[in-house]
């Protein structure tokens, strides 16, 4: 005989909405009369991005706007009308990843599109350079260039000519890398000062997109 004791099995509750739902409570519609209405996205995470930037692919044109609940937007949008909206069943890395990108949405609304933005890579962000602090691509490409010229510097000791094309193209691919992070930088800087300026006339910490890595 089983010494166990059989346990039940979880029925699913079928009003229970899908992971990652957006659910939209339009007020008007897309005349500007009153009109409710209620309506289910489920945010498929499509890409190697995360799935908070795959959801701004069909929340940013809805022009949303932050309110005191997290999660909780109002939303105006001219095909669409206006109303609100609430993120249910979202991880919270990923409610909390769309509420900074919200945020960011609202900023870049006031002083432009963000020049060069790094792609928002779900995997791993520290193996995989990511930053939008243009001052760190600075930085990025002193050393960069520097370890380039270094590496140039060495071909004289060079023992045969395969260790010479090496070092040579290892050395003019660092020194164009760092070319390269430091236009990207100069792209990104005043975009990036005007972006800060605008955060902390705001209120409340600056986001995370705008203070490093």
């Amino acid at each position: 005989m089983s010494n166990h004791q059989d346990r039940p099995t979880p029925v699913p509750d079928e009003n229970l909405p899908a992971a990652n739902t957006v659910r939209i409570f339009q007020t008007h519609n897309a005349a500007g009369a009153p009109e409710i209405a209620e309506f289910v996205e489920v945010i498929r995470h499509r890409t190697v991005n995360t799935l908070g930037s795959d959801a701004m692919e069909f929340l940013r044109p809805l022009n949303l706007t932050q309110t005191e609940h997290p999660g909780v937007f109002f939303y105006s949008d001219p095909a669409r009308g206006r109303g609100w909206l609430r993120l249910e069943r979202f991880r919270r890395p990923d409610a909390e990843r769309i509420q900074e990108l919200v945020r960011m949405e609202e900023i870049t609304r006031v002083v432009g599109p963000e020049p060069m933005r790094p792609a928002d890579l779900a995997f791993g962000n520290a193996l995989v350079l990511r930053t939008n602090n243009p001052y760190i691509m600075f930085v990025i490409a002193l050393v960069s260039v520097i370890c380039g010229i270094a590496t140039l510097a060495s071909l004289p000791i060079a023992s045969n000519v395969a260790e010479v094309v090496g070092l040579g193209a290892v050395g003019g691919l660092l020194i164009l890398a760092g070319i390269a992070a430091a236009i990207v930088g100069a792209i990104r800087l005043p975009w990036w000062r005007r972006a800060r300026q605008h955060a902390r006339h705001q209120g409340g910490s600056v986001p995370p997109d705008l203070t490093g890595l």
